[in-house]
């Protein structure tokens, strides 16, 4: 049986001397594994399947194996402005891995589909951020149902009050963060600013993402936080080295600790380019 479908190309790799191993996630088929023989120096395939591009895909699926046979595929859109900067590749590569490890072979995730698009498209325009790699690491995690609880304690329920809120411990267990009085001795803590943080990366339009600054220490205690949700609740993930996204940390650290003006005016020498 044929199939079609809108996809964006995960991860790409050869397969014997001329055929390509391809993973796309799909808007209405979810993760696809897929053979394109012949694929290597191919004018029918182009650069269609390389890394992050969106194509238009046709695939013949097979009654004895998961892999499909992709036999047509068109580029939508390649992303050409992101591939110039290496921190924006490195921080797409992050969200395809994310994303390959999370959805399921050949079942529907439209929404992670659309997601992982608009924040390719963030990339292709704007420098990449601290803001814009966890706000999608927050949006993902909200997609998937494992969002923490930013808004009250998940002990007593007790509301917290923002930056007023000037130390909350951190509960995987419970999927969010406890107040003072249920804090139990030892727990890890963060900031009241990182609380706040997490709620405008998660709440955000994609679109303004880049526009967000927050202080060095929210920043720092945020990823950690981001890190330990997704360990902890994504199957698929509970043993992921996110250091091996080393070059894209080292970059948002770096990024994190330049004056407001200095990052202004690398955003605007990114543009131009």
């Amino acid at each position: 049986m044929f199939v079609e479908d809108l996809g964006i190309v995960l991860r790409s790799q050869p397969l014997r001397e001329r055929d390509r191993l391809v993973t796309l996630l799909t808007e209405n088929h979810g993760r696809v594994t897929g053979v394109a023989k012949g694929a290597i120096h191919s004018r029918r395939f182009g650069g269609s399947l390389d890394l992050f591009t969106s194509v238009s895909v046709r695939w013949k699926e097979s009654p004895t194996s998961e892999l499909v046979r992709i036999e047509e595929a068109c580029t939508r859109k390649d992303f050409a402005t992101l591939r110039t900067q290496l921190e924006n590749i490195s921080a797409a590569g992050h969200f395809a891995d994310l994303t390959c490890r999370l959805s399921q072979d050949h079942q529907p995730a439209r929404e992670i589909f659309l997601l992982l698009a608009h924040y390719l498209v963030a990339l292709d325009t704007h420098p990449v951020t601290q803001e814009l790699v966890r706000s999608f690491e927050m949006k993902l995690l909200d997609r998937l149902g494992y969002s923490p609880e930013l808004e009250c304690c998940c002990g007593c329920a007790a509301a917290f009050d923002g930056v007023n809120s000037l130390e909350v411990a951190v509960s995987l267990q419970r999927g969010g963060f406890l107040c003072g009085d249920c804090t139990p001795s030892g727990a890890p803590v963060v900031s009241g600013h990182t609380l706040v943080w997490l709620q405008h990366a998660r709440l955000t339009p994609i679109a303004q993402v880049h526009g967000l600054r927050f202080p060095l220490m929210a920043q720092e205690e945020g990823v950690q936080v981001l890190q330990d949700f997704l360990r902890y609740h994504c199957p698929g993930l509970q043993n992921y080295a996110f250091r091996s996204h080393a070059l894209l940390e080292q970059f948002l650290a770096e990024n994190a600790q330049r004056p407001a003006s200095t990052q202004s005016t690398a955003a605007a020498r990114s543009s131009a380019t």
